[in-house]
């Protein structure tokens, strides 16, 4: 198995290859594609800025301890567009128990986040809100469990890729090393 070295030293090449200078109208081609990539990718990255588009957590239950943002009547694709152009709204809330009900509801904006559960209302949490709603380090005083469980995967998510990413740089250390002690022993 030592002659075959580590998978970094043999993603190595291809790597340097790739952000070597383009050598061929191949090159040439793959420098413009990436160019034209970058820009749709900066249009898209503005598109999110201007919209603040926010994903929500469904919770049964309504938002409570906090102020009423408006009240209106209409469908929940709507409400969730309201509620993303708007700075104060932190989620909204409906009766019924129904999540996505076929006609339009009287939704109440809510500034705050903390949910009581109840199995007649539904709320609509935006995720970047949902730490306000659990009142960071009172987990067992959170209205609704599904919050927690939604907030504590997020993070678990996020642990385990930078996780990830810290190891193989590990890996790739130690090949280098194992790497040069092999090329210092011949």
């Amino acid at each position: 198995w030592a002659h075959f070295g580590c998978v970094a030293d043999m993603l190595e090449l291809p790597l340097l290859l790739m952000l070597s200078a383009p050598t061929s109208e191949l090159d040439d081609e793959l420098v413009e594609e990436n160019a034209m990539l970058k820009v749709q990718l900066q249009a898209l990255e503005d598109e999110l800025r201007e919209g603040k588009r926010h994903s929500y957590i469904i919770v049964h239950g309504y938002i409570t301890g906090s102020e009423n943002v408006m009240m209106e009547t209409m469908d929940v694709d709507m409400a969730k567009a309201w509620c993303n152009s708007h700075r104060r709204c932190r989620g909204f809330t409906f009766g019924g128990s129904d999540e996505r009900p076929g006609d339009e509801v009287t939704v109440t904006f809510k500034a705050g986040s903390k949910v009581e559960h109840d199995p007649n209302w539904v709320s609509y949490v935006k995720e970047t809100s949902m730490f306000g709603a659990m009142n960071l380090g009172r987990l067992d005083q959170a209205g609704s469990p599904a919050i927690i469980a939604h907030g504590l995967t997020f993070e678990s998510i996020c642990i385990v890729f930078a996780l990830g990413i810290a190891l193989a740089f590990v890996f790739q250390r130690q090949c280098r090393a194992r790497s040069r002690g092999r090329d210092l022993e011949r």
